[in-house]
């Protein structure tokens, strides 16, 4: 298998990286911009992924820009909001076939990072901001999706459960805002906030596919080159911070059984393969602990799983339970943190959360998108590991080494969501 990695900086704060790989015949380029979380002002940046992907001036309707996809074989412009590395992400990618698969030679790849430049660099205005017929309906499509995290019963604990595990880190704060502020959005607002983005922001381009990407380059720095710059955002991930007492804290919502969320911060965590081994044999696979001992030997819970990040230190317990079962079940993840902090665990737990994560970085060249994504959530990394380096990193630990990370974990919040009619 062999993977081209060439990153460079092309202009101040913005970095172009380009993986090059002959098996696919398709090119993905994504350009995200990193910038500082202002916790008043998160609905504002929210509602641009909105105004940016459905028009630009050259095409000002979604009818239009839709026409233009599919007049380049069915390419697609895609965005994603989130927070990462302490930063807020906002994330604009296009997708399409390599030019060598075009009909009568068409440069795709030209014209496609031409037409994502031209969503980000060109957008509609008037009267010096975003229409503001464009804000009424943008600003609605933000809100509907401000109230329907309510709906999923699974993203409002998990967003309750953020506020009150990650109090004043950017990653507590739903990123859409609440919806007072997201009612509050006015064109010259989210122009404010747009203007904002690309003169602070870190910038980093990642180009995927089968293409050796010089028109990309060519094209992006022609183009991003030409922003005005100053107080570049720098992501810098912080481990969080640990309470000295264990929150707690409920919620009562309409919904027919309870969700428990346990979150486990370790902020001295130096050992990031031990530490993702011991959350996949706690509970991320099927053979893990929570699912053998708590879900099915126990029947405790419908599911009881969990999840790490590296860069937070922490590991998030999630299950959903009977009212009669919240303690008990709160007892068994806190029985097995213990267990395996005193008596390690198996060769056999070893061997299958390791394969588990093996294979998952394996999966990581199914397509030019998840290899972006692979090398793009290691850009404040001193050094960008490949799928195989990391799965050698995880081949190399061993149960004392799980055994010390699981005794860095404390517990820090516990955040439960109770049926309504509970009091």
């Amino acid at each position: 298998m062999f993977i081209i990695l060439d990153r460079k900086q092309i202009a101040d704060g913005i970095y172009f990286s380009k993986i090059i790989d002959g098996r696919y015949k398709t090119n993905r380029i994504s350009i995200a911009f990193y910038t500082d979380f202002d916790e008043e002002r998160r609905a504002d940046y929210a509602i641009l992924p909105y105004i940016l992907t459905d028009s630009c001036r050259r095409y000002p309707n979604l009818t239009r820009l839709t026409e233009k996809f599919s007049d380049l074989y069915g390419a697609s412009v895609s965005d994603n909001l989130g927070c990462s590395f302490d930063s807020r992400q906002m994330t604009f990618s296009i997708s399409c076939i390599d030019d060598r698969y075009t009909l009568a030679g068409e440069k795709l790849e030209q014209e496609c990072c031409g037409l994502l430049l031209d969503c980000i660099l060109d957008p509609c205005t008037e009267n010096g901001a975003f229409p503001a017929e464009t804000i009424e309906i943008m600003r609605q499509e933000l809100i509907d999706a401000i109230q329907s995290v309510k709906g999923d019963k699974r993203m409002y604990a998990a967003q309750q459960g953020a506020l009150a595990a990650f109090p004043g880190e950017p990653c507590g704060y739903p990123v859409n805002g609440t919806l007072e502020q997201a009612q509050a959005i006015t064109p010259q607002s989210a122009w404010s906030a747009y203007r904002s983005m690309l003169e602070h922001a870190r910038i980093e381009v990642f180009a995927a596919g089968c293409s050796d990407f010089t028109a990309a380059e060519e094209v992006i720095k022609k183009r991003l080159a030409g922003l005005s710059r100053s107080s570049i955002c720098e992501p810098a991930p912080k481990p969080s911070v640990l309470k000295e007492d264990v929150f707690r804290t409920e919620e009562h919502v309409e919904m027919q059984q309870a969700i428990l969320r346990m979150y486990f911060k370790a902020p001295k965590m130096t050992d990031r393969y031990a530490g993702v081994v011991l959350s996949m044999i706690l509970g991320g696979m099927t053979t893990s602990r929570f699912f053998s001992n708590i879900r099915e030997k126990q029947s405790l819970c419908y599911y009881c799983s969990c999840y790490s990040n590296r860069f937070k230190k922490i590991i998030t317990v999630y299950a959903g339970v009977d009212l009669a079962n919240i303690a008990k079940t709160e007892r068994a993840v806190m029985k097995e943190f213990m267990n395996i902090s005193m008596m390690g665990v198996t060769d056999e737990e070893l061997e299958h959360a390791k394969l588990e994560i093996i294979e998952s970085a394996r999966a990581v060249y199914d397509s030019a998108g998840a290899l972006s994504s692979w090398y793009s959530s290691q850009i404040t990394d001193d050094k960008m590991l490949t799928p195989e380096e990391y799965a050698a990193g995880v081949s190399e630990v061993d149960a004392k080494r799980v055994m010390d990370a699981c005794r860095q974990y404390c517990l820090d919040t516990v955040y439960t969501l109770y049926p309504e009619e509970v009091q």
